[in-house]
């Protein structure tokens, strides 16, 4: 998909309802699906151009934007997305699946340990996630969760996913603090 296929003047996207703000958010995940950040990105701004910026429709959008800008690796780009979304879903919905997921987007956004330990631990005692991206949507509370024995800041739900996680993402991120 080309980027350039979706993007829309400023004009049309404040004249969009909510179905079609909907169906833009929905394309933006389609693309970051097919790999394609820069369109997911674009497209993300857009809808949260017209949002209520204080809303949880915002709050998702803005944790989509942070997640795309993660896999673009703008690290202060995402860091601001999803403190937004974190401080949305904080106010609404701190014991949440949904904060619980923006408070560990962000805590990976910030990179250092010790400042990404402090964000996990925010939403203690009982509403936490599994550290690994792909484990099934759930909560924990921290007692059912381990700490990584080398970083010491992500949490995760069993071995499986600890495993799972070192190959994909987290063993480079050790290897480079």
């Amino acid at each position: 998909m080309n980027v350039h296929a979706y993007t829309l003047d400023s004009r049309n996207v404040r004249e969009m309802n909510a179905a079609q703000l909907t169906r833009l958010s929905n394309q933006a995940l389609a693309l970051n699906n097919s790999g394609d950040y820069a369109g997911a990105e674009k497209l993300h701004q857009q809808v949260l151009s017209v949002k209520k910026q204080s809303s949880i429709q915002a709050a998702l959008s803005w944790n989509a934007l942070g997640e795309v800008q993660l896999k673009l690796c703008k690290l202060n780009e995402a860091e601001d997305s999803l403190r937004k979304a974190v401080d949305i879903r904080n106010k609404d919905q701190f014991d949440g699946l949904d904060a619980a997921v923006s408070r560990e987007n962000l805590a990976q956004a910030r990179g250092k340990p010790k400042d990404a330990n402090e964000i996990r631990l925010s939403g203690a005692p009982k509403a936490f996630v599994c550290g690994h991206e792909n484990c099934p949507g759930q909560l924990f509370s921290l007692e059912q969760l381990f700490l990584c024995s080398k970083c010491k800041s992500i949490f995760y739900c069993s071995k499986g996913c600890q495993e799972k996680d070192r190959i994909s993402r987290h063993m480079p991120e050790i290897l480079q603090n």
